[in-house]
């Protein structure tokens, strides 16, 4: 195997992985919440998040430096780079929904911004929206499992 096949392989390893994190949220987590009475709610969001960031965030910074290095790698390979491509832009699109509504949510329940009455709806509308993240997430592994072995494919 070659240095390419290798990261092609951690690439793809790594959206799975992420995507696979982002789905124990949604059922893991998402149980565990919506069975804590908002005071207990407020502690567990705030508290759950340090850890799923600890576990979750090295994921997402790996394919964020992987996906584009195997696109730049797949460029020869017309279908393959397509493939990458489309990883890229659904990744890129989970970035955008993260850093745009989830992230500022979980930040104002880390700073105490979020009052008790309000974080039962809180966190049933995170929980909601997150569901298109692992949706794009699944795509994203989809997509780089394609392009990888079509790229081998083609290299061999």
């Amino acid at each position: 195997m070659t240095k390419t096949h290798y990261l092609n392989m951690f690439a793809c390893v790594s959206t799975g992985i992420f995507t696979g994190g982002t789905l124990m949220i949604a059922i893991t987590f998402g149980l565990q919440w919506r069975d804590l009475a908002p005071n207990d709610l407020l502690l567990a969001f705030s508290h759950d998040w340090k850890n799923i960031a600890a576990t979750i965030i090295p994921f997402a910074l790996l394919q964020t430096m992987l996906l584009p290095i195997a696109v730049y790698l797949a460029w020869p390979y017309r279908v393959a780079r397509k493939y990458w491509l489309i990883a890229l832009l659904f990744w890129l699109l989970n970035c955008t929904i993260t850093s745009v509504y989830h992230l500022p949510v979980v930040l104002a329940g880390l700073n105490g911004e979020i009052a008790v009455a309000d974080i039962t709806t809180v966190v049933e509308q995170w929980l909601l929206f997150h569901w298109p993240r692992v949706c794009l997430g699944v795509a994203t592994t989809c997509f780089a499992i394609l392009a990888a072995m079509q790229q081998t494919k083609k290299a061999e």
